[in-house]
């Protein structure tokens, strides 16, 4: 290791920030997108209870996705999209009305949602 080199808890630190990242940057354009509510996220810096460095999504049908980093850290890729599936098999969006906004949304959300509310 050189002097310039980030120590490991560093390097963990900013791989857990990543990983909160991916699934509360997923969460929230779901969330803007398509006002659905039937889903709640919290990590593991706000949350007693859950593993050190972890994300967790519950939905109101009793699901919860729970994503531990030491489970991700060397497929951080891989998060975004599972975290989309999820929300997508555990949420109903017909119904849900997004609030009126400056957020364009997100595509694939706003169409998820078009579908489930074709009016």
């Amino acid at each position: 290791m050189s002097e310039y080199d980030p120590p490991a808890w560093m390097i963990r630190y900013r791989n857990y920030k990543t990983l909160c990242s991916y699934v509360c940057g997923e969460f929230i354009r779901f969330y803007l997108t398509t006002g659905c509510d039937q889903i709640r996220y919290t990590h593991s810096q706000i949350t007693e209870g859950l593993p050190n460095y972890s994300c967790r999504l519950e939905s109101d049908d009793g699901s919860v996705l729970l994503l531990p980093l030491d489970d991700w850290v060397d497929r951080l890729d891989e998060v975004m999209p599972l975290v989309r599936t999820w929300l997508g098999e555990h949420s109903d969006l017909k119904g849900c009305k997004p609030e009126k906004s400056h957020y364009q949304g997100d595509r694939y959300w706003f169409t998820r949602w078009q579908e489930a509310n074709p009016w």
